[in-house]
């Protein structure tokens, strides 16, 4: 059980390390892309691309923190006004429901994006569009390890120490 929470709470810490920098880098390219439209300069066409992929790896890699956390937006009304055992099973099983979704979307990303993003490439930057598409596959992928993490977690020690 331990090594679990220690796994969990490692990714956990790397993954808000990551977020931090990129963060801090969409920042700066915000900045710029904002400041040169006051400047007599040509306003660089790739600080916008560039800045919707950093934020949608901040979210798919954010989200493992949201499971790990389980931080996650719910309407609580009626598993509030459940017995005991009834709120327990409803919330594995809520859980499992996420599960299943990121096993889900790891399995169609992995299906689709190889096809489609090595020949697609990004508007104004040029690279193919795989590189943004992973974020949804490595997303995922740490979704699956967080939610596992959490089930077992939660079945191991209940409501408090999940």
């Amino acid at each position: 059980m331990e090594v679990i929470k220690k796994i969990s709470s490692a990714i956990d810490k790397a993954i808000t390390v990551i977020c931090i920098i990129l963060m801090a880098a969409m920042t700066v390219i915000v900045l710029i892309q904002v400041s040169t439209r006051f400047l007599p300069v040509r306003n660089p066409n790739w600080t916008e691309e560039l800045s919707r992929y950093l934020m949608i790896y901040i979210a798919y890699l954010g989200a493992s923190t949201g499971i790990k956390e389980w931080s996650n937006v719910g309407v609580d009304f009626i598993i509030t006004r459940l017995p005991g055992i009834g709120r327990y099973i409803l919330n594995i099983i809520i859980r499992l429901a996420i599960l299943v979704f990121w096993c889900l979307a790891l399995y169609l990303s992995m299906q689709v994006f190889p096809k489609t993003g090595l020949f697609q490439k990004s508007a104004s930057m040029g690279f193919p569009l795989l590189y943004a598409q992973c974020s949804i596959i490595l997303g995922s992928c740490l979704c699956i390890i967080q939610g596992i993490c959490q089930i077992i977690t939660y079945i191991a020690g209940g409501v408090k120490n999940a």
